[in-house]
């Protein structure tokens, strides 16, 4: 949200689902990604988790793509399985990228993918200051060592107090340490692993948001059969986020709050195991009629 008309607003003085149609459910901030209140404040430095439809997400990159451009490249350091992967998508979406690789052969795979590759130690400052991650909008930090990691954060924050690091840990317990050296996302394999086991047994499309969040297929209780969604009031009473509505095999997502729901409905929502209970408590058993 730095140096855009957004910052220091709350979600509720903003409304973007009104603005442009996309609904915020989330916002990171330092590493911590908080529930979707109207009375949060956006900061300079969080990132807003928003859902919507391809038009409505290019509605609001419209609105915003004028504030706090950055040209440079992003930086990722590391070049293994990982850092391709980044550099593949980041360039597929028309990103320029450049790598720092400390070994010559696997900086070699990197040619003709990256933009551009230095062959060297990332924990070198002049190798950093080549690859320019002083003036790069996002650093990808990727090697598959969480005590070189946790010091790479702490020199690129150093670097570049403004840019969004992304970090990946081997071992959840360095999830905190790595956030305390100033990343803004952290991947943990731990949580990606269970998430994705989760997804499995679900049968459903692996989403991963943060920690303790989670996407849930509930069936429409008896007590909700006919209503609205705004005289539900889901969010209100359980603090669940609903993102869509599945009933007769097919998907209404992001519902308007006049949306009726039918009996053998199912709502999509997004929130914590906790605020999953609030709402079996609050609604009571799903319809089996």
């Amino acid at each position: 949200m730095h140096d855009t008309p957004l910052q220091r607003k709350t979600l509720e003085e903003i409304d973007l689902q009104e603005l442009v149609g996309v609904s915020v459910v989330g916002v990171w901030d330092h590493g911590v990604l908080h529930r979707a209140d109207p009375t949060l404040r956006l900061t300079t430095t969080c990132v807003p988790v928003v859902i919507g439809t391809p038009e409505q997400i290019d509605a609001l990159n419209e609105l915003l793509v004028i504030y706090n451009v950055n040209p440079h490249p992003v930086i990722v350091l590391g070049g293994g399985k990982v850092g391709v992967a980044a550099v593949q998508a980041l360039k597929a979406r028309g990103i320029p990228v450049h790598v720092v690789e400390q070994d010559a052969a696997v900086a070699r795979v990197l040619n003709g993918i990256a933009d551009r590759v230095i062959v060297g130690d990332a924990a070198d400052r002049r190798v950093l200051a080549d690859a320019g991650v002083e003036q790069a909008p996002s650093i990808l930090i990727t090697p598959h060592d969480d005590a070189m990691n946790v010091y790479l954060t702490v020199y690129c924050r150093r670097l570049n107090p403004d840019a969004r690091i992304l970090s990946r840990v081997m071992f959840e317990r360095n999830v905190a340490a790595i956030q305390r050296a100033g990343a803004d996302f952290v991947l943990s394999y731990a949580s990606l692993g269970v998430h994705s086991l989760l997804a499995l047994v679900q049968e459903r499309e692996l989403v991963v948001l943060g920690e303790g969040v989670d996407l849930y297929y509930i069936p429409l209780p008896v007590s909700l059969s006919g209503q609205s969604l705004r005289q539900a009031a889901i969010q209100a009473r359980s603090g669940l986020h609903v993102i869509a509505v599945q009933h007769d095999g097919g998907v209404q997502s992001l519902p308007a709050l006049d949306y009726r729901l039918l009996v053998g409905s199912s709502i999509i929502a997004l929130g914590t195991p906790a605020e999953r209970e609030r709402f079996l408590t609050a609604y009571g058993p799903h319809n089996t009629a």
